[in-house]
């Protein structure tokens, strides 16, 4: 008859990847809460029956086409100033939890008291860290080759998320964004999320 022994080994990897696990779910989550949606990928609709007024669409417009618009009460470089946060203080917080992952890791790796196994698993892991990061930086500027103004992206074992800088996401922009990603990483099309961010 087999048991199964939790040893002091095996109980501290089990930790360290359910604390990567949370680190990765809480950075996730903090990518939805900046953009303010449940996980939709594309632009909502309006209500049945809301009608749009003519400088909403207007302004929309301008913004589609690139040019920048002022609303009345508030600037166009404030505005801006606004969209660049978001996308800066995403990046800070993608950088702080890999670099907690990467600690965590680390510290598994350089402790002579970790099983082989463990160690294995914490260099397998420290590298899958390290490649998301260079495919995230590889994506980021493909995606502001193709004339958008800013993106950024998260990689993971089995999804790509991109949240890109414009007003309005055709499917167009969508499709070739989404090529961009399954190109880069391997994944299908399926596994990859577009979403736009004002």
């Amino acid at each position: 008859m087999n048991t199964l022994f939790i040893t002091k080994n095996r109980l501290w990897f089990i930790g360290l990847l359910a604390g990567i696990c949370l680190l990765g779910l809480g950075l996730f989550q903090t990518t939805l809460s900046f953009y303010g949606r449940s996980g939709s990928s594309g632009p909502k609709e309006p209500a049945a029956g809301t009608q749009v007024n003519q400088e909403s669409a207007k302004i929309n417009q301008e913004a589609a086409k690139g040019r920048p618009v002022e609303k009345a009460g508030g600037s166009t470089e404030k505005r801006e100033a606004r969209q660049n946060e978001f996308f800066v203080e995403y990046r800070l917080e993608r950088d702080r939890t890999r670099s907690q992952q990467i600690d965590l890791l680390r510290e598994i790796v350089n402790n002579g008291n970790s099983a082989q196994e463990t160690r294995g698993e914490a260099n397998r892991r420290l590298l899958a860290i390290s490649q998301a990061i260079e495919i995230e930086m590889k994506l980021e500027n493909l995606i502001k080759a193709e004339n958008f103004k800013d993106a950024v992206v998260f990689v993971q074992d089995k999804s790509v998320t991109i949240i890109v800088q414009t007003p309005v996401l055709t499917a167009v922009d969508k499709n070739k964004l989404t090529e961009i990603a399954v190109r880069a990483t391997g994944l299908n099309g399926e596994s990859v999320t577009v979403i736009p961010k004002v």
